[in-house]
């Protein structure tokens, strides 16, 4: 996958080092060259110095031929522009920003926009909804035979009941989650849009679940 990422601070960083040793192309944005320091030695993406928010910068980066693109900075509304930008003006499929001010974050939604309050486990949630877009991982349970993901239900999906999200030989609907609220999920509960479903999955099945629900793993 070709991904931008916006911002090299902490979790840039992190995010841009973890998914290029992933086999992704990176290139990391950040206006202060002192910043790429942080990236790894290691590192085989591309570091270019400018403003996330600049059309020309993002042009530099490649952002028309981008599959995913991460706004990470730490000021929540230059990650509001660059990643409205991304969205809205290059087409980018998947635009994921970084949110600090939960307040903030109805003004990420209203733009169509996924968010991730930040946290200790930012970069690692930005990196599972750039690489599997639709299917983040929530839990690893044992020696990761089994994982707890959480599945976006988009409007392809809507009408479908829970019991239909499922693989066979390993998969099963847990809870439902429904404008902010969760319930244990019954196999005759009809989806909406904007819904979430938790599933507990066999991570060998993990990529027929993507498959089910139309997204490309990475």
């Amino acid at each position: 996958m070709n991904l931008i990422i916006a911002g090299c601070g902490r979790v840039g960083s992190e995010l841009a080092n973890a998914v290029a040793m992933k086999g992704h192309t990176v290139v990391i944005i950040d206006r202060d060259p002192q910043a790429f320091q942080r990236l790894e030695p290691e590192f085989q993406g591309r570091t270019l110095q400018g403003d996330v928010r600049d059309q020309d910068v993002l042009s530099r980066a490649g952002i028309e031929k981008a599959d995913g693109f991460a706004a990470v900075t730490s000021n929540d509304e230059i990650n509001l522009v660059a990643a409205h930008t991304a969205c809205d003006l290059f087409d980018v499929p998947n635009v994921v920003a970084r949110v600090f001010d939960p307040i903030h974050n109805m003004a990420f939604k209203r733009a169509g926009l996924q968010t991730v309050i930040a946290s200790s486990w930012t970069a690692h949630r930005i990196e599972q909804l750039l690489t599997h877009p639709g299917v983040t991982e929530l839990e690893s349970l044992g020696n990761g035979e089994v994982l707890l993901v959480e599945v976006q239900i988009l409007n392809h999906m809507a009408g479908k009941r829970a019991s239909d999200i499922s693989v066979e030989g390993g998969c099963q609907a847990v809870a439902l989650v429904r404008g902010g609220h969760a319930e244990l999920s019954e196999p005759d509960d009809t989806l909406k849009d904007g819904d979430l479903l938790v599933v507990a999955v066999l991570s060998s099945n993990l990529p027929q679940l993507e498959n089910l629900i139309g997204v490309k793993g990475g």
